[in-house]
């Protein structure tokens, strides 16, 4: 078993071991949460996998290794970050999305991009949340600040796995 793994089977454990030892209401919310919580996401994730399995189908293998593999080389990181910006999801369908772009032969750094350029910039949660509660000021200062994020990501990401290959064919 891996550390994440550990870490991830044994925080609830330990969690609900501290609330069962205060002796109140703790661990009967918390239960009751937790089922509120699983009630209202399988559902989304149900539908989020589907919708997912639909991009995979729609978009053909051979165009996503054309342009988002190895030989597409910068341009692959450049349509990451576009295609990151795009996706107006959650991370379900986002996640979904890499790991089908992943099996059809996007490199690394493209895949970086994508997953970079969706967190920071959603346009969804933009258009959603920022504009609404921060004002056009503040997304054009955070967006200036962060725009080559991305970008820099998938470079890095391309140089650490050149660097990679180096080493283990030495």
């Amino acid at each position: 078993m891996s550390v994440g793994m550990a870490i991830i089977y044994g925080a609830p454990i330990v969690l609900a071991s501290y609330a069962l030892s205060r002796r109140d209401d703790t661990f009967r919310r918390g239960m009751t949460r937790a089922v509120e919580q699983f009630a209202m996401l399988v559902p989304r994730m149900f539908c989020a996998l589907v919708a997912a399995g639909f991009v995979a189908k729609l978009i053909p293998t051979e165009f996503i290794s054309r342009f988002l593999g190895d030989e597409a080389g910068i341009t692959a990181i450049f349509i990451g970050t576009v295609t990151g910006l795009a996706i107006p999801s959650g991370p379900v369908v986002a996640f979904s999305i890499a790991a089908t772009f992943a099996k059809a032969g996007a490199a690394d750094s493209a895949l970086i991009a994508f997953i970079t350029a969706w967190t920071i910039f959603a346009f969804h949660r933009v258009i959603i949340y920022e504009i609404p509660l921060l004002g056009v000021s503040f997304l054009r200062l955070r967006l200036s600040s962060v725009f080559l994020l991305p970008i820099l990501a998938g470079l890095m990401t391309m140089g650490v796995t050149r660097a990679w290959e180096w080493v283990s064919v030495s």
